[in-house]
């Protein structure tokens, strides 16, 4: 008779059952007491006020960061034009900004998700690894798929590397945006009117964007930006929009 088929002693302890293979995205943080982003979450969960003012300062230098990428290849110091009010609002006015953030964290948790199944799952990793090369490849330690080159924790190092590439991506696409108004890709097309003159300046501008104090246009036919104060602007008017227009009034069917 086999051993195996003795019942358990009266009283003894039920075996565990089997533990569920946890598929989560989400980097433990056991490990991560000592990191700096854990505690400053935890910082301003006793503390709300805090993680306004972070919100407030990181949004503020993503705007800082933005506007000098797009007026830059205008030629224009941007940093010269704005107040403390406006670099909130440049912060917030794409939600392209919002897509980036996103996509970056998305990237980096898809990127350590077989660091985070190895340490979720350590058991069935080392059974999973024993069994063929495409589990040692997938659950296996390696240096694209661990933070441990960096010599930071698990949590700071993720949050620089979608600080990272909010950086560049952010960079990038007000770039391109800025290339495709110069190559008149892009742009909403505007006639200007200064105050104390009886007809708008002569051509169409773009318009590149507005501060607290001045309006940004772009002159395609010369090749050649502008920052107009608001107060010598009295309209600022979407091309091909006829001022008094009087719309037509629909057909009346017969009856």
């Amino acid at each position: 008779m086999d051993s195996s088929d003795n019942p358990a002693p009266a009283g003894a302890p039920a075996p565990p059952p089997p533990r569920v293979f946890d598929w989560s995205l989400i980097p433990l943080a056991e490990g991560n007491e000592d990191s700096i982003v854990l505690q400053a979450s935890r910082r301003m969960q006793r503390e709300p006020a805090l993680l306004f003012t972070t919100a407030y300062l990181l949004v503020s230098a993503l705007g800082l960061w933005c506007s000098y990428w797009f007026y830059r290849g205008f030629g224009i110091s941007i940093l010269d034009y704005l107040q403390a009010s406006d670099f909130l609002v440049a912060g917030v006015r794409d939600p392209v900004y919002i897509a980036l953030l996103l996509l970056g964290v998305l990237l980096v948790l898809l990127v350590t998700w077989p660091e985070t199944l190895r340490l979720r799952n350590p058991e069935t990793a080392a059974r999973l690894k024993d069994r063929n090369r495409l589990w040692r490849l997938l659950l296996g330690r390696s240096v694209f798929t661990s933070w441990e080159a960096t010599r930071m924790r698990p949590l700071t190092a993720m949050t620089v590397a979608v600080t990272l590439f909010m950086a560049v991506a952010a960079a990038g696409y007000v770039s391109q945006r800025g290339n495709d108004i110069r190559d008149r890709r892009a742009g909403d097309a505007v006639t200007v009117h200064l105050i104390g003159d009886v007809t708008a300046l002569p051509g169409q501008a773009r318009l590149l964007g507005t501060s607290s104090a001045f309006v940004f246009l772009w002159w395609p036919a010369q090749r050649r930006a502008e920052a107009v104060p608001i107060a010598a602007v009295r309209r600022v008017q979407a091309a091909g929009i006829r001022r008094g227009a009087v719309p037509t009034p629909p057909a009346r069917t017969a009856r």
